[in-house]
């Protein structure tokens, strides 16, 4: 709230000491947000990142399932096995769970490293698509709707730049 203010205030004292007559500068703003969660491209990574996780769920359900499979095979076996063999397996176990809780771990950060790698890419994609909007519509200023505390309706290019996007960015692969 405070950074949304600081930013309105930027912008009201920057056209207030600007020789250039308010009424000249066109502003519009672009909601990013609709732009990644709606795009043809957008819904494409979603739906990658969907798939990769389903998979990586299954992977580590079969996992889950056989650590429990030996974990109850060991605690049967504990009143018949050496109490030192009994040791021995309940944490070969606990490495085995260990590095299971890790490999989750870390296939969650590497999924959400692609998304942020794909996301990042896209907006990259968008910046050009921007900026030749803004030149052939002589538009001076475009903000992040995220940004705007209030504006109107007519200056939202969202829908605009959404068709573009769905035309020029056909893919982006999660690595």
């Amino acid at each position: 709230l405070i950074m949304k203010f600081f930013i309105s205030l930027s912008f009201l004292l920057l056209f207030a000491f600007n020789p250039i007559n308010s009424n000249e500068i066109k502003i519009v703003y672009v909601d990013t947000d609709k732009i990644l969660n709606e795009s043809n491209v957008g819904k494409n990574i979603k739906k990658q990142v969907d798939a990769i996780n389903d998979k990586n769920i299954s992977n580590f359900k079969k996992i889950e399932e056989k650590l429990k499979a030996e974990e109850k095979k060991i605690s049967q076996q504990k009143n018949i096995i050496s109490k030192e063999e009994f040791e021995k397996k309940v944490n070969a176990l606990r490495i085995n769970a260990n590095k299971f809780n890790k490999d989750v771990n870390d296939s969650k950060k590497d999924l959400m490293l692609k998304k942020n790698i794909a996301t990042k890419k896209l907006l990259d994609d968008l910046t050009p698509i921007l900026s030749e909007y803004a030149s052939k519509n002589s538009i001076h200023i475009i903000l992040q709707k995220s940004l705007i505390i209030i504006g109107r309706e007519d200056l939202d290019i969202t829908d605009s730049i959404l068709a573009i996007v769905n035309k020029r960015v056909k893919n982006i692969k999660l690595n």
